[in-house]
C-alpha cells in the first residue's frame, strides 16, 4: 500500500509470514539517506551526545570540536569524514561508560586526562578492565595477553605516564577466552585454581559449535556442552577429548541436540523431548525449516507420539509437488502429514492484513503528530515496535521500554548513519541545504 502526502511518502509492507510490518518513511529532499533502521545498531547511545561533538539538541551543520568540518567533499570523503565522527563519539561514549561503571563523571577528570582516556580506547581489544583511583590519582588498565602484538606494544607505552596529574599503568594478564571466563565464575573459581596444563588442554579444544564449558572444582571435571554433528570429523575430535585425563582433571563432551524455539515448543505442548525423536527425524525437521525452505509456510508444529506423527500446518503453498512429497512421508517410523486449510488460511490473512493496515496507518499518524521524535520508520512484530530515529533525543529516548498498542517499544538509532547524515550536511555548500 502506498500513501503519499505533501512532504513525505510512506511504504506499508504486510509480511503475512513473519508477522511483521514495516513502516519506511522516505524524506523528499533526494538525499538517500540510511534512516529506516535496514542495518541493526551495534547499540543504542543512551549516555552520550550523537558523534562529532554534535549535541543531541542541536542542529545538523554544528561544527564538531573534535574534527574540524570540511566542504565540498567527494562521496569518499564523506565516507572517511563519517568514520571520523563515529569514531569521536565511539570513543567518548566508551570512556563515558568505563567512568559510569567506576562511579565517576568526565567533569572529575582534568580534560587531557579524559583525551588520553579516549585515545585509549582504540586498544580495547585487548582490555579487560579499567581501574580508577580518584586518591592517589591513578588509572590502572587490566590488559590481556592476545595476538595483537602491535596494540601490547603500543598499550606498554603507556604504563607510567603522568598526564595532568594522573599516572596512568597497565597491568598485564593472561588471555582467557570469554566461554571459559564464564565457566570459571559460575564455578567460583579464578583463573590461579585451574591447572595450567588444564588451561592449556581447554585452548587447544577445537570443536564445532562449543555451546558452554563447565567446571566441577569437587570431581576434578571439565565439560564442554556441544551440538550433536554427523560430520565424521567432528565425531573424532569429540572422541579424542571424551575421558581425556589431565592434571589431575577428566574432560567430558556432553552432545545436545539443535531444537528450535517453534519446534521445541511444540515438543513440549507434547509432552516430548528432543531426545524422544529418532535422529532422522530431527533431521527432516530441520531441513523443512522456513528459512531453509520457501516453497511453503510453516504455521505450526505438532507431535503425537502415540501415532507417531509430525504434523505440519502450512500457508501460502507455492509448490504443491514439494508438498505432496513430504505427505505421508517415512521418516524413522515417524509420519510426515501435511494440514492445509485455504478457506482459513483466507480469513487469516484477511484479518491478519486488516490488522496491520490499521495498526500501520495509525503509526503513520503518530509520526506526523510527533515531529519532535524523529521518527524514520517502524518495523513491528506482535510484541514489539521498533521505532527507528534520525537522531537520539530525549523525548524519544523516554520512549524506549513503553508499551504501545499492546506491543513494547524499542527506540533504535544506527550511530554509523547518523555520522554519515552529518557529513553529508558539513559537505553541503552554504545555502544549499
Amino acid at each position: 500500500m502506498t500513501k503519499a502526502t505533501p512532504r513525505i511518502i510512506i511504504v506499508l509492507a504486510i509480511v503475512c509470514c513473519a508477522g511483521a510490518l514495516i513502516v519506511a518513511v522516505h524524506l523528499p529532499d533526494g538525499d538517500n539517506r540510511l534512516e529506516t533502521g535496514n542495518v541493526t545498531p551495534a547499540g543504542s547511545p543512551t549516555e552520550s551526545n550523537p558523534p562529532g561533538g554534535i549535541n543531541r539538541n542541536t542542529t545538523l551543520n554544528k561544527e564538531s570540536e573534535e574534527v574540524p568540518e570540511v566542504k565540498n567533499m567527494t562521496s569518499k570523503g564523506i565516507w572517511e569524514r563519517a568514520q571520523e565522527i563515529h569514531a569521536s563519539w565511539y570513543r567518548s561514549r566508551t570512556v563515558e561508560r568505563v567512568l559510569k561503571e567506576a562511579n565517576m563523571t568526565p567533569d572529575e577528570l582534568p580534560d587531557d586526562v579524559t583525551e588520553e582516556l579516549k585515545n585509549i580506547v582504540s586498544f580495547e581489544d585487548i582490555i579487560e578492565k579499567w581501574e580508577f583511583d580518584s586518591q592517589t590519582k591513578q588509572v590502572v588498565i587490566h590488559a590481556s595477553l592476545s595476538q595483537n602484538e602491535q596494540h601490547e606494544k603500543e598499550l606498554s607505552a603507556v604504563s607510567g605516564r603522568q598526564v595532568g596529574g594522573w599516572t596512568f599503568n597497565v597491568v598485564w594478564e593472561p588471555y582467557v577466552p570469554e566461554l571459559i571466563k564464564r565457566a570459571l565464575k559460575e564455578a567460583n573459581m579464578t583463573l590461579e585454581e585451574l591447572p595450567e596444563e588444564v588451561k592449556e588442554e581447554m585452548d587447544r579444544v577445537q570443536l564445532a559449535d562449543i555451546r558452554t564449558w563447565e567446571l566441577d572444582p569437587q570431581n576434578n571435571q571439565v565439560i564442554v556442552h556441544t551440538y550433536f554433528s554427523r560430520d565424521e570429523k567432528h565425531e573424532k575430535e569429540v572422541k579424542a577429548v571424551q575421558g581425556r585425563e589431565v592434571a589431575g582433571w577428566t574432560f567430558n563432551v556432553v552432545q545436545e541436540y539443535y531444537v528450535p524455539e517453534d519446534v521445541r515448543q511444540a515438543l513440549k505442548e507434547a509432552n516430548m523431548t528432543a531426545e524422544e525423536l529418532p535422529e532422522e527425524v530431527r533431521e527432516e525437521i530441520e531441513h523443512l525449516r522456513p528459512y531453509k525452505n520457501r516453497e511453503f509456510i510453516i504455521m505450526r508444529w505438532e507431535f503425537d507420539s502415540e501415532d507417531k506423527l509430525v504434523i505440519i500446518r502450512a500457508f501460502s503453498i507455492q509448490d504443491e509437488k514439494k508438498v505432496k512429497a513430504i505427505q505421508g512421508k517415512q521418516v524413522g517410523g515417524w509420519t510426515f502429514t501435511v494440514i492445509h486449510d485455504p478457506e482459513y488460511e483466507k480469513e487469516y490473512e484477511k484479518e491478519y492484513k486488516k490488522e496491520f493496515e490499521q495498526l500501520g496507518a495509525e503509526l503513520v499518524q503518530f509520526q506526523k503528530d510527533h515531529p519532535e521524535l524523529q521518527i524514520s520508520g517502524f518495523v513491528t512484530s506482535p510484541t514489539e515496535i521498533e521505532i527507528w530515529v534520525r537522531n537520539l533525543t530525549p523525548e524519544n529516548e523516554a520512549l524506549n521500554g513503553t508499551v504501545m498498542h499492546n506491543r513494547t517499544v524499542l527506540i533504535n538509532w544506527n550511530a554509523i548513519d547518523y555520522a554519515i547524515r552529518v557529513a553529508r550536511e558539513e559537505a553541503r555548500e552554504p545555502g544549499t541545504g
